[in-house]
């Protein structure tokens, strides 16, 4: 007997048979787990495609709000000498800083009709 021979020897069949059953069911059963799980993992991306596509092809939700009508031509009465600081729009009224000299204000315009709707006068406080 070689020493190859005692390596490929043949065990005996009750000695194989239990351990290589149970090793075949745990491999079979591992299987049908993976292949379960790749088709969960597929079948979720596949949702998520169709509804991306679902999504971008229907009409938009919510109506776009329809534009102000907006004079083409506005004006403003601000005092002589005076510097423009900020201007800040929201939806048709918009406010316009200024100062001249010692004295700021803040004057609000309508955008639709062009008038002018309040002015405000920024007071200086003495420093605290």
């Amino acid at each position: 007997m070689t020493a190859t021979d005692a390596i490929a020897a043949p065990q005996a069949p009750e000695t194989l048979a239990p351990r290589h059953a149970a090793d075949a069911r745990l491999q079979r059963n591992l299987k049908i787990v993976v292949f379960g799980l790749g088709f969960v993992i597929f079948a979720g991306l596949a949702a998520i495609v169709g509804r991306v596509i679902y999504l971008a092809s229907g009409p938009a939700t919510q109506p776009a709000a329809p534009m102000p009508a907006v004079r083409p031509e506005q004006s403003l009465q601000i005092p002589p000498g005076a510097q423009v600081r900020s201007i800040s729009l929201s939806g048709n009224r918009l406010a316009v800083h200024y100062e001249a000299g010692a004295q700021a204000g803040i004057a609000v315009i309508d955008l639709e009709t062009g008038r002018t709707i309040t002015n405000v006068a920024v007071q200086r406080g003495a420093g605290r």
